[in-house]
């Protein structure tokens, strides 16, 4: 069996059409087009992601599958013209059957319209004159207005900068906005996709700051909510011609997930998964989670830390884990350290006042214990807590339990593969 079988074909039930309680079709929720997976950095996402859009497939049958991540960026690469400094060009490579197949399409007045929804850079396309129906290589420039004060009187003048070479995330937002056309040349029957059943979309998040983040989901929920929208019509009018293309969307940013599942709400066939890697059975694990749990990295994170304190397996990374939920509490109230979240917390199932600890002094001893062995901490090299440190995170385990009132969703149901040596 091939590597991430289970798992893949777990993401494919997802989309399988669904029957009510009676047994008979939903015709108003009779499917979904979307399975959204959370997952850390590291765990195997862009891995899964090409897996999936090489399953089932030999060198002759089309491809299934589109997707963007790490293999989708890297069709992207600079020349920075290292002699002169003056000019950078970002050079698309015109091999991929990924851009083939917008050739003959101008489709930069919709990229652009895409691209000012998250920066005000600007961009032309170069071709190659044996090849002028795909872009060779893509150019940017920036305008900039300022304001002068001439014989008195302020006056406002704009400059545009050309060929300059933009951040990292601006790259990758003019990366998305690009695969953002493909998609919608997939979406519209372009035949150059036309075998296009699934899109993958793989963490597509970094080095984007929050509000862009927000932006960001909210174009592509609204994307798959349409077409979700017009199946579901099509499905109703028993249209014997109906295509249904199916989103996964993978991601290690809470924010992001948090929106997608905001945002995909009113899909009741929602695909939600939680994405990990058991680094001590050497499996990685895709867990389906309920929809009364709505939003899963805390509430995931300390499920698994409940597993391990019940099979009395705690390594000395959960002290990691631990502070990253303490992190996000952190953040959420708008709390400027980690003390007042730890306040009230009992030493050996004893308060403060029992202990010769002041309140202060035992916040201040947890709040050590986890900024010292999070520094200690090997994801990829687990090591067994010892005894002590058991104590110590089952302490802040079940402080953070009683003061926050977590309900822990259900993590029994999962799909797991070994990994390949």
């Amino acid at each position: 069996m091939a590597y991430n079988d289970n798992i893949i074909r777990a993401l494919h039930r997802c989309f399988i059409p669904v029957s009510d309680k009676n047994g008979k079709m939903d015709v108003n929720n009779p499917f979904t087009n979307c399975a959204l997976i959370f997952a850390y950095n590291g765990t195997g996402k862009t891995r899964l992601s090409y897996d999936f859009a090489h399953y089932g497939r030999n060198e002759e049958s089309p491809s299934h599958t589109l997707y963007y991540n790490a293999y989708t960026e890297d069709l992207f690469t600079w020349d920075n013209d290292l002699d002169s400094n003056t000019e950078h060009h970002l050079l698309i490579n015109t091999n991929s059957a990924l851009i083939q197949g917008l050739a003959g399409y101008n489709f930069s007045d919709k990229l652009r319209k895409y691209l000012h929804i998250f920066t005000n850079i600007d961009f032309d396309f170069h071709y190659d004159e044996n090849n002028p129906e795909i872009p060779d290589y893509v150019t940017f420039s920036k305008t900039i207005t300022f304001t002068e004060r001439l014989n008195g009187e302020k006056q406002t003048f704009e400059d545009t900068i050309e060929n300059i070479k933009i951040s990292r995330g601006e790259e990758r937002i003019f990366v998305w906005c690009f695969f953002r056309c493909i998609i919608d040349q997939v979406i519209n029957g372009n035949d150059a996709y036309k075998n296009i059943e699934y899109i993958y979309i793989d963490d597509p998040m970094s080095s984007l700051d929050d509000n862009n983040v927000i932006a960001f989901a909210e174009q592509l929920y609204a994307v798959i909510r349409k077409q979700r929208e017009q199946e579901v019509k099509d499905f109703k009018d028993e249209k014997n011609d109906l295509r249904r293309i199916k989103f996964i969307v993978s991601s290690h940013h809470a924010l992001f997930f948090h929106t997608m599942l905001h945002g995909l709400s009113g899909d009741k066939q929602l695909g939600r998964y939680y994405l990990s890697c058991n680094r001590q059975r050497d499996n990685l694990v895709l867990k389906s989670m309920s929809n009364e749990t709505p939003f899963y990295y805390n509430v995931a994170m300390m499920s698994e830390i409940k597993k391990a304190i019940d099979n009395d397996k705690l390594y000395v990374y959960h002290f990691t884990i631990l502070r990253s939920i303490m992190e996000r509490i952190k953040e959420f109230f708008g709390h400027h350290d980690l003390t007042i979240i730890l306040k009230g917390i009992t030493y050996k199932d004893q308060r403060f006042d029992e202990t010769a600890f002041t309140e202060e002094e035992l916040t201040d001893f947890y709040a050590r214990v986890v900024n010292v062995l999070t520094h200690q901490v090997a994801m990829f090299a687990p090591k067994l807590m010892v005894e002590d440190n058991k104590d110590l995170a089952i302490a802040i385990f079940n402080h953070l339990m009683d003061k926050y009132q977590f309900c822990l969703p259900n993590l029994d149901d999962y799909h797991c593969e070994k990994k390949s040596k």
